[in-house]
Protein backbone atom coordinates (compact mmCIF):
# COMPACT_ATOMS: atom_id res chain seq x y z
CA UNK A 1 0.00 0.00 0.00
CA UNK A 2 1.36 3.37 -0.96
CA UNK A 3 1.58 6.27 1.50
CA UNK A 4 -1.14 8.08 -0.48
CA UNK A 5 -3.45 5.07 -0.27
CA UNK A 6 -2.81 4.81 3.45
CA UNK A 7 -3.71 8.48 3.95
CA UNK A 8 -6.94 8.03 1.98
CA UNK A 9 -7.80 4.92 3.98
CA UNK A 10 -7.19 6.71 7.28
CA UNK A 11 -9.35 9.67 6.21
CA UNK A 12 -12.19 7.41 5.12
CA UNK A 13 -11.86 5.34 8.29
CA UNK A 14 -12.22 8.49 10.38
CA UNK A 15 -15.40 9.45 8.52
CA UNK A 16 -16.90 6.00 9.08
CA UNK A 17 -15.95 6.02 12.78
CA UNK A 18 -17.64 9.41 13.18
CA UNK A 19 -20.74 8.09 11.45
CA UNK A 20 -20.68 10.78 8.77
CA UNK A 21 -19.63 8.74 5.73
CA UNK A 22 -21.75 9.43 2.66
CA UNK A 23 -22.58 7.26 -0.34
CA UNK A 24 -19.65 8.89 -2.13
CA UNK A 25 -17.30 7.90 0.70
CA UNK A 26 -18.52 4.31 0.43
CA UNK A 27 -17.73 4.34 -3.30
CA UNK A 28 -14.30 5.85 -2.61
CA UNK A 29 -13.56 3.15 -0.05
CA UNK A 30 -14.67 0.42 -2.44
CA UNK A 31 -12.43 1.79 -5.19
CA UNK A 32 -9.47 2.17 -2.85
CA UNK A 33 -9.81 -1.36 -1.51
CA UNK A 34 -10.04 -2.72 -5.06
CA UNK A 35 -6.80 -0.89 -5.94
CA UNK A 36 -5.04 -2.23 -2.86
CA UNK A 37 -6.33 -5.75 -3.53
CA UNK A 38 -5.21 -5.62 -7.16
CA UNK A 39 -1.70 -4.62 -6.12
CA UNK A 40 -1.55 -7.40 -3.53
CA UNK A 41 -1.98 -9.96 -6.33
CA UNK A 42 1.15 -8.79 -8.17
CA UNK A 43 4.38 -10.80 -7.85
CA UNK A 44 6.92 -9.23 -5.47
CA UNK A 45 9.50 -8.75 -8.24
CA UNK A 46 7.02 -6.73 -10.33
CA UNK A 47 6.11 -4.52 -7.37
CA UNK A 48 9.79 -3.83 -6.72
CA UNK A 49 10.10 -2.46 -10.27
CA UNK A 50 7.40 0.19 -9.76
CA UNK A 51 8.56 3.80 -9.40
CA UNK A 52 7.90 5.47 -6.04
CA UNK A 53 4.57 7.27 -5.77
CA UNK A 54 5.90 10.11 -3.66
Amino acid sequence: MSPEQLRKLQKLSDLFEQGIASQNHIKQLSTLLAEINQLSNWPEEDIAKLPPLY
